[in-house]
């Protein structure tokens, strides 16, 4: 009977080592855009570069109050989302409003907007955005990574044009 009992504990033991192996581990970094303007900011992002060089494609549109910011977590490991801010990746081209009035435009030559490295790449963040270490999940390091627009770029973006 112990044989019996110390071969069930075995399969069991096994059984739980087979099913802790196969499970995904999942962890979460969080994008966030600061808009510390006075100017209320609309951001619409383009995949101009895409398989359709015939159109642009209208990707998705970002709205920010003054003052305020913009946050999204993003899933990495098992069922990851494409990283970065943007719903899609595939973002290589970007314009910046403020108050319907000024504009900042950025573009990318590539296929990823995240592969150029201008200064100040909303696309790009890795290299334009200030990343701090926010925890560790499932063994995994976790960040937050932040973009900044500031009454600086609201100064130097141009004037739409007929407003």
């Amino acid at each position: 009977m112990k044989t019996q009992s110390k071969i069930f504990a075995s399969l069991i033991w096994s059984f739980f080592a087979i099913l802790a192996s196969g499970c995904e581990t999942i962890w979460y970094n969080e994008f966030v855009i600061v808009n510390s303007t006075d100017h209320d900011i609309v951001i619409t992002a383009f995949d101009v570069n895409g398989v359709s060089f015939d159109k642009i494609n209208y990707l998705e549109q970002i709205v920010i109050n003054a003052q305020s910011k913009y946050s999204v977590m993003k899933t990495y490991g098992y069922h990851a989302e494409e990283p970065g801010v943007f719903i899609s990746e595939e973002v290589d081209s970007v314009v910046i409003d403020f108050d319907n009035v000024m504009r900042i435009t950025q573009v990318c030559n590539q296929i990823l907007g995240s592969q150029c490295d201008f200064d100040s790449n909303i696309m790009n963040y890795n290299n334009s955005y200030d990343i701090v270490k926010t925890g560790k999940s499932s063994g995994r390091d976790e960040f937050r990574y932040t973009y900044t627009i500031t009454e600086e770029d609201y100064n130097n973006a141009s004037i739409i044009e007929g407003k």
